[in-house]
């Protein structure tokens, strides 16, 4: 795929079209580093609508290299998401809760 720096992945994502997918990788921001920001690959689908060889290889590959180096998330990592996403979710639920109260 002409990725140099594979350590500079950051994460991907992948984009199911009905004729080919588009799976985007991007890198992490360093001032000297010649990586782009990100980059993105096309891959054509085959005749029966199936995702190509290629693509499910360059996954695969991807999803090692990403685990790769990152530490398990601690348990006081992993309660202060919890907490975060919990915050997160009553505020929109009181959102909710007083625009549905101005329908009133």
């Amino acid at each position: 795929m002409g990725i140099t720096e594979v350590e500079s992945i950051a994460r991907y994502t992948l984009k199911e079209g009905s004729h080919s997918d588009e799976l985007k990788v991007y890198f992490h921001c360093t001032g000297g580093n010649s990586q782009p920001h990100s980059m993105k690959f096309d891959f054509q689908r085959l005749a029966t609508n199936t995702a190509a060889a290629e693509l499910l290889s360059a996954l695969d590959e991807l999803q090692q290299l990403t685990r790769q180096g990152q530490p398990a998330p601690t348990r006081e990592q992993l309660l202060g998401e919890l907490n975060h996403l919990e915050k997160v979710v009553s505020a929109k639920i009181a959102e909710m809760r007083f625009n549905l109260k101005q329908w009133h």
